[in-house]
């Protein structure tokens, strides 16, 4: 059991859900996805001790901790700058692993220049390439930008949250379509601007909003400030600009005001618990939309899902794992039927169990110790809360 001390993606929110929405998205790192990446992390590790935050004394977290670990999203971006956690590593002088490093960038052809990706971030990096045996990524574009940084020392591993449950395999049943009753979408009209290509990307947005808005099908969203204080009720008086705004965003502005926020109210959901959001999609027979996270946690539920590809962070994960998508400029509606019967599960389940099995690898090597078992003996996968990942015999 180690003693690990733990900086970025969080795997809770630790306020009551009577705050407001900006202090609850705050403290999911201001994506509720972030939540199944520090969640899995948890999970997944054997944990005697356990403390987080770049506020704690170095000296102190130095000597009372064996190693750090990040949990890590899209940190590699011209915007982001992690100065803070280059200059806190610094001064803790003890091993440092990073998990589910990626990389943002529209597509990749894009011209990713290093120069651009901000010195802290670098300095960062290069800090935890000399202290683990390797940097753990979640694909080829990020790893070819690291090389292109001098750091070579590279696992392509995914993102941790791929391995939430702890299963060494995966199965999922497809239903006829006809048999395809409770489907969920899910969205990001908030990130067109960062897609591949804009008037495609708000095509596709218009397009999922209609199909939840047509057909009463659930609307998840992940970090619309504006929908979720709807939603929790947290503005007392709705303002009729920001609606219109809205409605034109979702490509809703043929439907009255008050219908446009009837469907934000009874059919846009936001889950700041990832227990919630997994009871919650499970009972679902079909998931799409263009939120990566959004559509695994109905993979890892083992229900069939699409992800409509609309950048280089999306596209590099669902390559990986061979999670079924469609690139955006390729939409010119979506046709349910066509689009579920497409799907190819078996190529993502055969990938998910060679890269689980990576995913230990990787851990092992870098000398973290784990809950994880390489093989399931058609054993009944049980998920606690807390850092345990317990199997029960059926």
């Amino acid at each position: 059991m180690a003693k690990v001390f733990y900086l970025g993606a969080p795997f809770e929110v630790p306020l009551p859900k009577t705050a407001s929405v900006s202090e609850l998205l705050k403290a999911t790192g201001n994506n509720t996805g972030n939540l199944l990446i520090g969640s899995a992390i948890k999970r997944h590790l054997k944990i005697d001790s356990f403390g987080q935050g770049t506020s704690m004394d170095p000296k102190y977290v130095e000597e009372n901790f064996d190693y750090v670990i990040i949990g890590a999203s899209n940190f590699i971006y011209r915007g982001f700058d992690f100065s803070c956690y280059a200059d806190f590593l610094e001064k803790v002088r003890i091993p440092c692993v990073i998990i589910g490093l990626g990389a943002q960038a529209p597509s990749y052809e894009s011209n990713v220049h290093i120069e651009e990706i901000p010195k802290g971030t670098i300095r960062m990096l290069k800090i935890i390439s000399e202290r683990s045996k390797t940097l753990g990524v979640r694909g080829y574009f990020t790893a070819y930008l690291l090389v292109k940084m001098g750091i070579t020392n590279i696992r392509v591993i995914g993102c941790p949250s791929m391995y939430l449950t702890c299963k060494p395999s995966m199965k999922i049943s497809k239903k006829t379509f006809d048999e395809c009753h409770r489907i969920a979408v899910n969205g990001s009209t908030n990130t067109i601007k960062h897609t591949i290509d804009v008037e495609a990307a708000r095509k596709v947005e218009v397009l999922l909003a209609n199909l939840a808005y047509r057909n009463g099908y659930p609307y998840i969203l992940q970090n619309e400030i504006d929908e979720m204080n709807i939603v929790l009720g947290q503005n007392a008086e709705i303002n009729k600009s920001l609606v219109r705004s809205l409605m034109q965003r979702y490509g809703l502005l043929n439907v009255s005001d008050a219908d446009f926020i009837r469907f934000i109210k009874t059919q846009m959901k936001v889950f700041f618990d990832v227990e919630e959001w997994m009871d919650f999609i499970r009972s679902f027979d079909f998931v799409l939309g263009t939120r990566f996270h959004g559509c695994l946690v109905a993979l890892l539920n083992a229900v069939p899902s699409v992800v409509f590809v609309h950048d280089a962070r999306v596209r590099e994960m669902c390559e990986l794992l061979k999670v079924p998508h469609i690139d955006i400029r390729q939409v010119r509606e979506i046709d349910l039927r066509s689009l579920y019967e497409s799907i190819d599960l078996k190529a993502f389940e055969v990938a998910y169990s060679y890269l689980y099995q990576n995913y230990i690898d990787f851990l092992e090597e870098n000398g973290i110790e784990h809950c994880l078992s390489r093989f399931d003996n058609n054993d009944q996968i049980r998920i606690d809360k807390g850092s345990d990942c317990q199997q029960k015999s059926l």
